[in-house]
């Protein structure tokens, strides 16, 4: 595993999120809206990324059988008190896949909806866990 620069991470995935030209969305719990976040906040490493970065090491870890390190720091001042310190992957390649497939699986016409990457690494982790039990 090698170390990834993780603020070029952020680059790229904002870059993809700016081409893809969806918006980035949160629910608000209580009022029930749709928050709009920016593509910097969203692809910052002390925003969403920490959030894509997590569900995409869980497709990856159903799709290969390993994941990749992520280093995360609790941080108050994070949009979601997480920030990413640290990268290690096989290859930029696996990461950057894995986070454009765990957006796919959330886009809807609308965005990109956040709060459902919770169930996209619910249901990969669920798969993993299935194969790993299989005799």
């Amino acid at each position: 595993m090698k170390t990834l620069d993780v603020l070029f991470v952020s680059q790229v995935v904002r870059a993809l999120l700016n081409e893809a030209g969806r918006q980035i969305l949160v629910e608000d719990g209580q009022r029930q809206d749709l928050v709009p976040i920016p593509f910097d906040t969203a692809a910052a490493e002390d925003g969403l990324l920490p959030v894509f970065l997590v569900a995409g090491e869980a497709i990856w870890r159903d799709v290969t059988g390993r994941g990749f390190e992520l280093k995360l720091q609790r941080d108050l001042g994070a949009l979601l008190s997480w920030r990413i310190e640290a990268i290690e992957a096989e290859t930029f390649s696996c990461v950057l896949l894995s986070v454009m497939e765990a957006i796919a699986q959330v886009a809807v016409p609308e965005g990109v909806m956040v709060l459902d990457l919770a169930r996209v690494f619910d249901e990969a982790t669920a798969r993993a866990e299935a194969r790993r039990r299989l005799p």
